[in-house]
């Protein structure tokens, strides 16, 4: 979505002339049906129109493309304007609470109050060519991540599961209860936190359609909690091989401080990582 936005606003220019030239040519004193058929006809970018008063108070019906959704009246789409004193005016981008889509609003004024018109952002980029449209590719992209964010899901919840079932066992079989059957379950229960998190967030990101922004490209936030859960559970499992060889035999230790390193040089990584991340976005 923010490469949508940079790619719009680097042709601003040339969309808002299209645009406002457009409708400067189109007649906009049509019956309230007939002018939404007839805009719809002209613009294959247009998503949504609705029509408000001289307040900006919204007295008609939300008009799409294939339906018409009647809403409360009385909504008040001043925000949508910057300025009182215009015939047309352009709104920057923005994410629709209607449709989801990331569109630009053309406010138009009429005899009896203003014209809203939503266009969406990709479909008039896709216009003039400034973005390749893989509509094949794109469903072919969201079937799989949603199998793969699925499948991680399944998997987190079977851990979770494993987790309180070994320790079940423990609690109402036969089993000696000691000292690794405590940490083994939360082992499985980190773990399992790290692959829910990282399957809910390629569903939100890749599958599911949402009205709140979604950044494209590396998501370092995912990668930080993914890499806090493992590194927690890498700490634990330390700590268990610790305690474990100086119950039996302390000629092992070395081992154990082999992978106590191993872990604190991963922290070390994860520490700079961090760093160069918030540097960058402060930038």
């Amino acid at each position: 979505m923010q490469n949508l936005v940079q790619i719009y606003n680097h042709n601003k220019e040339l969309i808002q002339d299209f645009l406002l030239s457009s409708l400067k040519q189109t007649n906009l004193d049509y019956a309230e049906e007939e002018l939404v058929e007839n805009l719809f006809l002209a613009f294959p970018s247009l998503e949504l129109i609705y029509t408000s008063d001289e307040g900006y108070i919204q007295h008609s019906d939300n008009y799409y493309r294939d339906k018409r959704v009647t809403l409360p009246r009385a909504y008040d789409r001043k925000y949508l304007v910057s300025t009182l004193h215009y015939t047309f005016y352009l709104h920057e981008p923005y994410l629709s609470t209607a449709t989801g889509n990331l569109c630009v609003t053309v406010v138009c004024k009429t005899e009896t109050g203003y014209l809203f018109l939503d266009f969406k952002v990709r479909s008039l980029l896709e216009r003039f060519d400034l973005i390749q449209t893989q509509k094949g590719m794109n469903l072919v992209n969201k079937f799989a991540y949603a199998c793969i964010g699925g499948g991680l899901l399944f998997f987190s919840i079977f851990l979770v599961l494993y987790g309180f079932f070994d320790f079940g066992g423990y609690i109402f079989g036969d089993k000696i209860l000691s000292l690794e059957t405590v940490f083994k379950p939360i082992i499985a229960l980190t773990l399992g936190l790290a692959v829910y998190d990282l399957g809910k967030t390629v569903l939100d990101e890749e599958v599911l359609p949402s009205t709140h922004h979604k950044s494209e490209g590396f998501n370092a936030k995912t990668l930080l909690k993914f890499s806090v859960s493992i590194i927690i559970a890498l700490l634990i499992e330390s700590l268990l091989v610790v305690f474990k060889i100086s119950l039996v035999d302390y000629k092992d230790l070395p081992h154990a401080a082999l992978l106590i390193g191993a872990v604190s040089l991963l922290i070390f990584v994860f520490a700079i990582f961090i760093y160069l991340i918030r540097k960058s976005e402060k930038v």
